[in-house]
């Protein structure tokens, strides 16, 4: 099996929520599926997005050559915190809304428990006064 050039347009994160920016990475691999597969794994690029990757096309060792090069200049990829992030030049141009398909499953707290525990020290606290006004030793 011979090593292909592929470049994989991904979606990537850090951009504030609900936002995105799209970044091409070029990568070697068999296939495209496994091209796709390492781009995902990439830092920035958000792994648990089910339509992370936008393309994938197969091209020559120049263009992949290329592509290096460009990421390597890109200061987004190369950024440590947001506030570098927000010094780059122009960046703003470059978000986009995420618009995510899948939906997030919500987890709501099961309030039951804290209700229970509640309502116990309610009551533990009534009888400790009507002890206090019965004249109880506590």
């Amino acid at each position: 099996m011979t090593k292909k050039y592929f470049k994989v347009e991904a979606k990537c994160g850090h951009v504030g929520r609900g936002n995105c920016i799209w970044i091409t990475f070029a990568t070697t691999a068999e296939t495209a599926k496994e091209a796709a597969k390492k781009a995902r794994e990439f830092k920035r690029v958000k792994h648990d997005h089910k339509n992370a990757i936008r393309n994938v096309v197969e091209i020559t060792l120049e263009e992949f050559v290329q592509i290096k090069m460009a990421n390597d200049i890109d200061p987004y990829l190369h950024c440590k915190n947001v506030q570098e992030q927000r010094k780059i030049e122009g960046f703003e141009s470059r978000i986009e809304i995420d618009n995510r398909t899948e939906k997030r499953v919500s987890k709501k707290k099961d309030s039951t428990y804290k209700q229970k525990k509640q309502t116990i020290y309610d009551t533990e606290i009534k009888r400790y006064y009507m002890d206090a006004i019965r004249g109880v030793a506590i």
